[in-house]
């Protein structure tokens, strides 16, 4: 099984270094990038740490952070993972909404010795918003408090009130030393006294929902090869099948796969997360979202979103462009119904005027025709983006209008 997995937490609570950890005990890393890191840490005159394994640029090293989303792999004993490892600096918050979209699971790093800090409540809110079940945490740096079963448990249960109002009520903590590599890989002998799983053993027990989805296919573009034209695009959902009858929306053409085309062949079916060309008779565009006719994608003028905001401030009646999938259109704050607290994720006031720069609401959002999807229901087309010449703010669709 390959399963996605987003590391959060507050900067400087040893994301990376738990990532650099978990890559060099699976042996994932080869020994020449174990040189070319050793090399590095000794030009900059810093101390050998396996956050270096995952930092792609010097320009990282030197200051000591990372400033985007950085995707790895690694093996354990029963699954493939793909790990995501986002920022967590206030000014990167925009960077893990990317890494964390895709993710069937968070783990969320504390520090024993700093506990709970102002990223840890955001990150665990925008986990909470994108929809993710199934949470870790991991109180790292056991090593700094001497491993202490007290600290342990005193921060174990502050966070746990912390993800408690974000309703995650079942929750493993796993005191670790990703430095040491204490109950990272590896069962520690630094803290008998605990007896629950390592954090891959916790991993190798999560189990993902498999339940079959709609046809839905995401045009991203069409051209004309050897008297065709081909769409080409990505499967989000479902299986595309030869000879299947489709619609695409919001253009609303109907037509039939004549041929599904890849690089090397035309293969019967696409599965979810295929790019492919296909064939059919009609004029689609960018942005357009193919479904059965049986089970068709339906074009909305409206819908309600949770929403957080990374800069600037919107109003009620303001006008932006709106991505979902490969659709842009324009549309207006139709109605900002609540606001919420973006650390603790209550309700902090109903019917506000505006909200401001990192917080979060729920939105009525009225648009140009636009195919989404309920986030949880099919979470690829169920995530926007907010522009205002830059990307200022993305979301999770919570209901869809007609």
């Amino acid at each position: 099984m390959n399963l996605n997995v987003v590391i959060v937490g507050h900067v400087d609570h040893g994301k990376s270094t738990l990532i650099g950890r978990l890559l060099y005990d699976s042996e994932s890393i080869t020994e020449g990038r174990v040189e070319e890191i050793q090399r590095l840490a000794e030009e900059y005159k810093k101390r050998f740490e396996f956050a270096y394994f995952i930092d792609s640029f010097d320009d990282e090293l030197k200051e000591e952070r990372t400033i985007d989303t950085t995707g790895v792999m690694f093996k354990s004993k029963d699954n493939y993972y793909s790990i995501t490892d986002v920022p967590g600096h206030k000014e990167f918050i925009k960077n893990m909404l990317t890494g964390a979209s895709h993710a069937d699971v968070a783990v969320l790093v504390v520090a024993a010795d700093e506990g709970i800090r102002e990223q840890t409540g955001r990150h665990a809110f925008l986990i909470h918003m994108l929809g993710i079940k199934q949470i870790f945490v991991v109180v790292n740096k056991m090593d700094t408090v001497d491993y202490k079963e007290k600290v342990f448990q005193d921060t174990r249960d502050k966070i746990s009130q912390l993800l408690a109002s974000f309703d995650y009520q079942y929750v493993q903590f796993i005191p670790a030393s990703a430095l040491e590599g204490d109950n990272i890989y590896k069962t520690s002998k630094q803290m008998d006294w605990y007896k629950g799983p390592t954090l891959v053993q916790a991993l190798d027990g999560v189990m993902i929902s498999t339940k079959s989805m709609p046809l839905r296919f995401v045009v991203q573009d069409t051209y004309n090869v050897d008297s065709e034209k081909v769409i080409v695009g990505r499967v989000e959902s479902g299986t595309l099948r030869r000879d299947d009858e489709v619609i695409f929306q919001p253009s609303n053409v109907r037509g039939k796969i004549n041929k599904i085309k890849i690089f090397d062949g035309e293969p019967q079916e696409a599965k979810m997360g295929d790019s492919v060309g296909i064939v059919v008779n009609g004029e689609v565009k960018r942005g357009d979202v193919c479904g059965l006719v049986g089970v068709p994608p339906t074009p909305t003028k409206e819908f309600l979103g949770e929403a957080v905001l990374l800069e600037n401030k919107l109003r009620n009646g303001d006008k932006l462009e709106l991505r979902c999938g490969t659709g842009k259109v324009q549309c207006e704050i139709k109605e900002i119904k609540e606001k919420i607290n973006s650390e603790t994720g209550e309700v902090v006031e109903k019917h506000p005027a505006e909200i401001g720069e990192n917080e979060a609401a729920i939105i009525l959002f009225a648009t140009e025709p636009l195919v989404v999807e309920k986030f949880s229901e099919i979470p690829e087309l169920g995530r926007f983006v907010l522009v205002k010449n830059k990307n200022i703010g993305a979301g999770v669709v919570l209901e869809a209008g007609k």
